[in-house]
């Protein structure tokens, strides 16, 4: 049959009519796409009201008093089945497999905020504005499902009769399984306050305060650290007005700026992840004899202390424009610190040992120059611009609690752990071993022994690449002529590390790159590139520097042609505008990296692991924009 399937047959069908899997490879699990449309369904359904009202209020001509009140409710079903399939080369599900699903969800928000603005002097310009914010989200869901399943030769179909029309939950089996998930309410509120003073003199000196509050729900946070304060301030001077630069007639804007302000996150936190939780069903022996009573014991201590993570950020920037405005320039500074950064980590404890639980135990740093420079102008008819920017990223990890040496990122399938998060590396820097060539005698891959005592174990792991760019770019061109106007965008990064994770071992048969094929090991005295195929220490080897490669890129995002039909003929229908215009997107992408996309080679926390996940797609759009 795999022979067969190997000279491309893929629509081999059994004597029910099923389609056999569409790789040639016993073991994959790649399902037919003609089974997905033949041999199940699924169906949803739903809606979505929302609306919003305000209402101003001005008691005094300075004083503006707003409230405003947003809703939003979600409803939504969903029901499917699968029929008996193939669901890979060597693997038939001859029952069948319900599932449904009901969820609904509630939000609403409720602002009120007060806005004084004053002018003293015709030079004293005043603003301060008071507000709060709560907001409520209460949502409810269910699902269920019923599978058969088989047991040697007797197979329990799941419904009672083999027929679409049967495939719902009253029609289940006896002895088939029922799973149901969800049920409970669960509802979520926020409380916000917040406040900003600004003040300008005569338009050249400018200066800023602001403060929040933010009070996270206690499903969230414990009752005495629910609280987040973040305050920013920041302070301007536009020399240009001044005086002093009244002869210096090139330059039309100058202004210098300087910040510094807080916020906070509680991202990733789950339902009471702080509180202790209790494990039960533990048997434990009560008396001498082989009786056991079943008890409960606390299978984490929780973290009481847990708390808002504060970013803290400094600026200093400049901004310039001159030749009447033609040439623009920006410059910016800025000095990231991220501190109390939420983790898991070990929570220990002399009852129960160690725990995990969530906590503040991490700081990181970023800072970097941020650069613009833009030149717009026109030759008669034709207008034209071109703006570039770049900027630069320095990223360590500066702290880390003593109890922790390190913290895994999430598992790959055929990899394991990629990415770690380490005091005085970057964040979710990749961790392996350093790959220093290929034994030409026998194929097998060669690693530095990092601590020199003749082997090679999980204590030579290092640092072997790092997702975070040197710096990222990006290029805006435009023109129009005549009713005809032209955009062209570009952006690349430069510096970062992508870890080609296509030759895990859960794809050792199939998918290996051309790269990796052609370059490998196959005959004594071969200098290659890359091992032989299946060689010794070949869970190492892939958790290696031999698979990191440059992610740099550039692409050019955007290239849309557009035409403005002239307003004369508009106006004869009834139009004010109407544009015609095409665009290629994501067509053109520059880069020394091997594999399908290096801009998409990120999950959360495994940065830069790219396990073959589809390249952005290259799009032929045509648009029409009208105005009435």
């Amino acid at each position: 049959m795999i022979n067969y399937m190997n000279q491309g047959h893929t629509l081999l069908q059994n004597a029910n009519g099923d389609y056999y899997s569409i790789s040639p490879y016993g073991d994959s699990n790649n399902i037919n796409p003609y089974i997905m449309r033949d041999r199940g369904t699924t169906k949803r359904d739903g809606f979505v009201f929302s609306g919003s009202t305000y209402l101003d209020f001005t008691p005094i001509k300075e004083l503006v008093i707003t409230s405003r009140l947003g809703y939003r409710y979600t409803y939504s079903n969903s029901y499917g089945y699968v029929m008996p399939n193939i669901t890979c080369s060597d693997l038939y599900q001859d029952y069948v497999s319900v599932n449904a699903t009901s969820s609904n969800t509630t939000y609403w928000q409720w602002e009120n905020f007060a806005n004084y603005t004053k002018t003293f002097a015709d030079k004293h310009n005043v603003n301060v504005m008071l507000g709060m914010s709560y907001s409520s989200n209460t949502s409810f869901g269910v699902t269920g499902g019923i599978n058969g399943s088989r047991s040697g030769d007797k197979v329990d179909l799941g419904i009672t009769k083999l027929d679409p029309n049967y495939a719902y939950f009253a029609f289940q089996t006896g002895t088939a399984t029922r799973t149901v998930s969800g049920g409970e309410k669960r509802k979520y509120v926020n409380l916000s306050y917040f406040g900003r003073a600004s003040y300008d003199y005569a338009g050249k000196y400018f200066a800023q305060f602001t403060l929040r509050a933010d009070a996270a729900d206690l499903s969230i946070l414990p009752l005495q650290k629910r609280w987040g304060y973040f305050p920013a301030v920041s302070v301007g001077w536009v020399l240009s007005n001044e005086k002093f630069m009244e002869n210096l007639k090139s330059i039309s804007h100058l202004k210098l700026r300087a910040s510094w302000g807080q916020n906070g996150s509680i991202a990733g936190l789950a339902d009471y992840m702080y509180d202790a939780t209790i494990l039960s069903e533990i048997n434990y022996p009560m008396s001498g004899d082989v009786s056991y009573e079943t008890g409960s014991l606390p299978s984490a201590t929780g973290n009481y202390d847990l708390k808002w993570e504060t970013s803290e950020q400094i600026d200093l920037g400049i901004d310039l424009r001159m030749l009447n405005d033609r040439l623009s320039f920006g410059f910016d500074y800025y000095e990231k610190k991220t501190k109390d950064l939420i983790v898991t980590g070990i929570t220990p404890s002399l009852i129960v040992g160690n725990t995990t639980s969530p906590m503040n135990a991490g700081n990181v740093k970023n800072s970097g120059f941020e650069f613009e420079l833009s030149w717009r102008d026109n030759i008669k008819d034709f207008n034209y611009s071109i703006k570039g920017n770049i900027a630069t990223l320095k990223n360590k990890v500066t702290y880390l609690h003593e109890t922790l040496e390190r913290i895994e990122s999430t598992t790959s399938a055929g990899i394991g752990v990629m990415n770690y998060f380490e005091e005085g590396h970057p964040i979710w820097y990749m961790r392996g071993y350093e790959c220093t060539g290929i034994d030409s005698q026998t194929g097998d891959p060669i690693f530095k022994d990092m601590n020199d005592d003749g082997i090679i174990g999980d204590a030579d792991q290092t640092e072997i690449g790092s997702a975070i760019p040197d710096f990222t770019y990006g290029i805006t061109l435009t023109a129009a002529w005549k009713g005809f106007d032209l955009t062209i965008f570009g952006s690349g990064s430069h510096g970062n590390d992508v870890f080609a994770g296509y030759n895990r071992t859960s794809r050792m048969k199939a998918n290996t790159l051309k790269e990796f094929y052609d370059g490998r090991w196959t005959t004594a005295g071969d200098n290659a590139k890359y091992a032989r195929s299946n060689p010794s220490n070949y869970d190492k080897y892939l958790k290696s520097s031999k698979f990191v490669f440059d992610g740099s890129y550039f692409k050019i995002k955007q290239i849309q042609l557009g035409y403005n039909l002239p307003k004369n003929l508009l106006k004869q229908i009834g139009l004010s505008n109407l544009r015609l215009y095409c665009s290629l997107d994501d067509f053109f992408t520059f880069t020394k990296y091997p594999g399908f996309d290096p801009e998409f080679t990120s999950t959360g926390s495994a940065m830069g692991l790219d396990m073959g996940s589809y390249p952005s797609s290259k799009k032929v759009v045509f648009g029409l924009n009208v105005a009435f």
